[in-house]
């Protein structure tokens, strides 16, 4: 995804590092579930499947099973809050602030080589790019050259008011006015750039607002699935003993993914009462605990043909 970005000129080379470094625990947030579900079935299918008549008769149950592993789970549910709620949040909201301001400036500046011709009602810019130091940077308004701005060099600050470029050493030239004008330091604002201010999780707390809420619910999501995909899968590994490995691991994987899908997908869905977005983050929830619920049933397991033959 960078890399393309960076060779249509919207993120600039020498951020792309960075921008993968910031957006890290984010990726990290996401395969942090898919691995706990994955450990789960390459762990206890072969286990079911193999040594189930062992289990039954030691009396460790799939109930059993996770009360014994009440730290195991309590220990992924703590490091997918620490990844959910605090690191991936901040530092996707850092690596999109880049990108923001990179896309904002960095992608419109060309390089002039011979004839350049210039483009209408635009904003046009030519200089070159030096980490994050801009150097011999020329704006012209639209396609008139009456008026122009010159800057030895330059960089990218935030500012009360915004997201600036402050030039340094450099000259204003109106040529309608009739003057030219020297200056040390000037500020260009943004007007196209805008970045969502990070709100720290406790802070969302101390205001309930429906959108606050909503960003709780986002950054609590996949540590509850953590949790609820740890004890479906722990159940629904103990019918490998008549599906088979291979079966129960496929229909595993798949159940999960498509859960973690449903649980993703209530991230940008807008709503307008808080009814409406506790059904919308939860009802995947609840639907796998009532399944789980179903499965723990032994009726369930007789009917499946898995025991009383």
């Amino acid at each position: 995804m960078f890399l393309s970005q960076a060779e249509v000129g919207r993120i600039s080379a020498e951020n792309i590092l960075f921008a993968l470094v910031l957006f890290s625990p984010g990726l990290i947030n996401l395969v942090f579930p898919v691995s706990v579900f994955l450990a789960m079935g390459f762990v206890l299918t072969p286990i079911f499947r193999n040594h189930e008549a062992v289990l039954t008769a030691g009396s460790m149950t799939s109930g059993r099973l996770l009360a014994s592993q009440k730290y195991l789970i309590l220990g992924i549910f703590s490091i997918s809050v620490l990844l959910s709620t605090f690191l991936a949040p901040y530092f996707t909201s850092k690596g999109e602030d880049l990108l923001d301001k990179d896309n904002s400036f960095a992608s419109k500046i060309l390089a002039p080589s011979g004839l350049v011709s210039l483009q209408a009602d635009t904003f046009n810019v030519f200089g070159d790019k030096d980490n994050d130091i801009y150097r011999d940077l020329i704006f012209i308004n639209s396609q008139s050259i009456e008026t122009f701005i010159y800057g030895t060099t330059g960089v990218i600050e935030d500012t009360s008011s915004g997201a600036s470029l402050v030039l340094y050493d450099g000259f204003l030239f109106d040529n309608e006015r009739n003057f030219i004008s020297k200056f040390k330091k000037a500020d260009i604002p943004f007007a196209d750039y805008s970045s969502e201010e990070y709100i720290p999780t406790i802070a969302l707390f101390s205001e309930l607002t429906l959108e606050n809420v909503q960003e709780i619910f986002v950054r609590f999501t996949l540590p509850i699935f953590c949790v609820i995909s740890f004890i479906f899968s722990a159940i629904f590994s103990s019918y490998s003993a008549f599906f088979g490995r291979e079966k129960t691991y496929f229909f595993l994987a798949i159940f999960n993914i498509l859960y973690l899908l449903s649980a993703i997908s209530a991230f940008d869905v807008s709503v307008n009462s808080f009814e409406a977005l506790i059904i919308n983050f939860y009802w995947m929830h609840l639907t796998v605990l009532i399944l789980i619920f179903i499965l723990t049933n032994k009726n369930i397991k007789k009917g499946f043909g898995y025991e009383g033959i």
